[in-house]
Order: structure tokens, then C-alpha cells, then sequence
């Protein structure tokens, strides 16, 4: 089943009636496109601008964003917000342009990550190559049970590649490779509309924001109890997401899981709205839900925010009296300059055959804040990687709460509480990041209460 799908998605992009030229543009209004900047030595200002753009595509070609919107909007003048004249930088306060401390490392290790882009094969063809590889190791106290996988951890090790035809139409195939196995993440074609931008083939569900946002852009190093808990990985199914300036609607109908060949049937949907949006300052909000019929046994359960270890503290064994499952969220964020607040409240529901229906419940609140001054990035309802502003690099410092309550009729999952505190630096070129955790865990579970203190560190390259 895997091999003709490969073949099919190869085929797209050597086809010359799909492929009318390698460019890459979406629309026929002047495209983006990823520019040199040249081996001269342009003033600060446009090439600063230029790389902006260029972090622009590329984030929307990797987050799954419109990349026509992006085109359009680039924040217009009702948009802009411009910085009070008392807080406009000085000359003398200004960052220096790129020079000898840059160049020093920096510029040794972008040829690096652009062989790693630009594969000869691929690239003449049109096509783009992308992947991540994380590293991490961490440190369990305090409980007999977790100490012992204290260690380090392959966290994700994929590949992939996407391309970008004129005619509107995006092919992107990408590929996890950390268990030795190859298992599909986003696989799909996908066409920007009018209407919006329309998705075939295996593709995140419609739910909550930080499901939603890449482990590229995520804040802290795994997602928080509840989204681990009861969110859905990606799914098989047909996508629409529409997005204005202010408000975005995502809804997904799907099927199985490729990779675990489980799923019967289930649709998804995701509404936000960001009623006060400047280039400053932002107000989310947002609701989503997914109904799920099962062809398997509903279980839910969460590691304590870390998968150096395969241990779950909280967990509601498995159930075969599920019917069909609901999952509800309600997310809301505030952010300004260089800080951000966001949280988000989870409901699951599962409705049984014979048993009474269960619920279980939980939520978390995280707070960021960006040490050397760097303003926060957001498009199309979800967090975007912070883009470093200097040589040095971002410092970014973070506090979390996470909570989920697995214990309902005779369900008896356990209960746990997180609270986390992250430090994590951006390294300039936006390719490398370096993230610790310090996790307090609480738990309250029949099987026994279990409170590591648990510290992890990850360092993070992707091309």
C-alpha cells in the first residue's frame, strides 16, 4: 500500500502537465519566492526584509500555512502597530549588521543546512528537501520507578520533501524515521482556492491550538497532560482550512491511522478568531471538537512530559465498551512584544454500549517570555518559531501548568498535576535550538502516587 503511494507522489512531480516550471509559485499576483540575497553587501534594512521573507515562505511551505494569504498580507497599514516614538531605538542601541562575530559560525553552518535543502536530484526537479533530527537526555529523581530510565533519547529522526507547483497545488511528503520504521507524518496534496486551501491524504485532525502547532514552535519540549491524553494524531482523511486576517475555520473528515491501521470514522472541526491583531499585541480565541467512532478499544493516558521514558503515570487501561469517542477544546492567548499567555481547557467523552458514559477532563496555562527582546510570531491561528534578531542568538524563559483527570464511573485512570519551568535558546539562522525542562510531577493514581522531579535537555536541528 505504501509503495504505490510513493510512486504516485513521485510521478506528481515529474509530470510536465502538473510541473509547467520548477519556480515554485503559487499564484499568478507576483508570488513568494525564496531569494538570494546576493554576495554583495545590501544596506541592513532590505536585507533584514529579504530574510524575513524568505523565513516567511519557508514557514508557511513547513507549518502547513496558506502560503498565498502570506503573500497577501504582510501586515498592511491597519495592521502595523509601530512602536511609540519613545520606545524607537537610538542608533547607538541598534543591532550591528551581520559581520566577523557571525561569520565566525554562523556562516559555516548555513552551507550545511542548504546542502541538506537543496539535494542536486531534487532540487533541479523542483523539489524541496526538509527534516529534523532532536537529541535529548534526561534526568529522573525522586521515584523508584522513573529512575531507572534516566538516559538519553533519539526523540525524531524524519525526512521529506515537498514542491510547490504553479497551478496552486502543494505535494508534500514527509517521513519519520526514529524507530527504525517508516512511518508517514504528512503525507497529502493539497490545492489553494479562493475558497480556502483543500487537503487530501494524511494530515493532522482539526483540534485544539497546541496540537495544531509544530514541535518546531512548541514552547516547552513535549505538549502538555491533557493534549497528549486525548489528542489525535494525524489522520487519513480531506481537509479544508479557510483564513482571514482575524478569523479561520479548519475542519477535517477522516479515517484510519496509515501507520497503526486503526480509525473507522471521525470529523474534526477548529474555529478562531483574533479580534485585537496588531504586529504587536494579540487576543486568541478559539474552539474545536472531534466525534470518533471506534473500531477499538478507547483508552486514554499521558507520559509526564518527557519521552525519554515509555512510562505512562496516568492511564485508563483499555475500555471495549467505547462506542464512539468526543473531544472538546476551548483555547484562548494573549500576547504582547516579546511575552506571550495561553491555555486551553480539554473535555473527552466516551459513549459506552452497556457501561454509564464517562467523561474526564483537563487543561493547562503557560506563560513565555522572550529574554532578549524578540516579538512573538503568530499567523493563521497558531504560534510560530521565534526568529532570532541577532548573531548571539534568543533566550526564551517559560513557565507551564498542565492537569488531567482520568477517574470517572468505574474508570479509575489516576490524576496528575505538572508544573514545568523552560529555558531555551534559538540560535541565529533559525535551524538550531537548544531546550531544558525542569518538570515537578504529582500524581494521585490507584496504582501508587508517583512525584518525580524530572530534568531534560534537547538540542534541535532542522533544515
Amino acid at each position: 500500500m505504501r509503495l504505490p503511494t510513493l510512486l504516485l507522489v513521485l510521478v506528481l512531480g515529474v509530470s510536465p502537465a502538473l510541473a509547467q516550471d520548477d519556480t515554485g509559485v503559487l499564484s499568478e499576483e507576483p508570488p513568494p519566492q525564496l531569494e538570494d540575497t546576493g554576495s554583495g553587501k545590501p544596506d541592513p534594512e532590505t536585507s533584514q526584509a529579504q530574510k524575513e521573507k524568505n523565513a516567511d515562505v519557508r514557514e508557511a511551505v513547513l507549518e502547513n500555512l496558506d502560503l498565498k494569504e502570506i503573500a497577501e498580507e504582510s501586515f498592511d497599514s491597519e495592521d502595523v502597530s509601530p512602536l511609540p516614538e519613545s520606545e524607537q531605538p537610538s542608533q547607538e542601541d541598534e543591532e550591528p549588521s551581520p559581520g566577523e562575530d557571525q561569520e565566525e559560525w554562523y556562516d559555516r553552518f548555513t552551507p550545511i543546512v542548504k546542502r541538506m535543502q537543496d539535494i542536486p536530484y531534487l532540487n533541479d526537479r523542483g523539489w524541496l528537501h526538509f527534516g529534523r533530527v532532536e537529541f535529548e537526555y534526561a534526568h529522573f529523581s525522586k521515584s523508584e520507578l522513573l529512575s531507572e530510565d534516566s538516559g538519553f533519547n533519539f526523540r525524531s529522526l524524519r525526512s521529506g520533501i515537498i514542491k510547490l507547483f504553479d497551478n496552486g497545488m502543494i505535494v508534500k511528503l514527509d517521513i519519520d524515521l526514529t524507530d527504525g520504521d517508516s512511518n508517514f507524518t504528512d503525507m497529502y496534496v493539497r490545492f489553494s482556492t479562493r475558497l480556502g486551501l483543500i487537503t487530501l491524504g494524511n494530515q493532522k485532525v482539526a483540534l485544539s491550538l497546541v496540537n495544531q502547532t509544530s514541535r518546531l514552535a512548541r514552547t516547552f519540549m513535549e505538549e502538555p497532560l491533557p493534549a497528549e491524553a486525548f489528542g489525535l494524531v494525524r489522520r487519513l482523511g480531506a481537509g479544508w482550512d479557510f483564513h482571514r486576517k482575524k478569523v479561520g475555520v479548519h475542519l477535517t473528515a477522516f479515517g484510519p491511522d496509515l501507520n497503526e491501521r486503526i480509525g473507522k470514522f471521525g470529523y474534526g472541526a477548529r474555529m478562531y478568531t483574533n479580534p485585537t491583531r496588531t504586529r504587536w499585541s494579540l487576543a486568541h480565541v478559539g474552539v474545536s471538537g472531534v466525534r470518533e467512532s471506534m473500531d477499538q478499544d478507547g483508552r486514554s493516558r499521558a507520559r509526564p512530559e518527557t519521552r525519554v521514558t515509555d512510562t505512562f503515570l496516568v492511564d485508563t487501561g483499555r475500555d471495549a465498551d467505547v462506542e464512539t469517542q468526543s473531544i472538546f477544546s476551548l483555547e484562548m492567548a494573549l500576547a504582547h512584544k516579546n511575552w506571550a499567555i495561553r491555555g486551553e481547557y480539554f473535555y473527552t467523552e466516551w459513549d459506552r454500549k452497556t457501561q454509564e458514559d464517562t467523561n474526564f477532563s483537563g487543561y493547562y496555562l503557560q506563560a513565555n517570555w522572550v529574554l532578549t527582546g524578540e516579538s512573538f510570531q503568530y499567523k493563521q491561528g497558531r504560534f510560530l518559531r521565534i526568529r532570532p534578531d541577532s548573531s548571539r542568538g534568543a533566550w526564551e524563559v517559560a513557565l507551564r501548568y498542565s492537569a488531567v483527570n482520568l477517574n470517572d464511573q468505574d474508570i479509575l485512570g489516576g490524576a496528575e498535576k505538572n508544573t514545568t519551568l523552560a529555558l531555551n535558546w534559538y540560535g541565529p539562522g533559525n535551524q538550531l535550538r537548544i531546550q531544558s525542562n525542569l518538570i515537578w510531577v504529582e500524581t494521585d493514581a490507584v496504582a501508587g502516587n508517583e512525584n518525580p522531579l524530572i530534568f531534560q535537555v534537547r538540542a534541535q536541528i532542522h533544515w
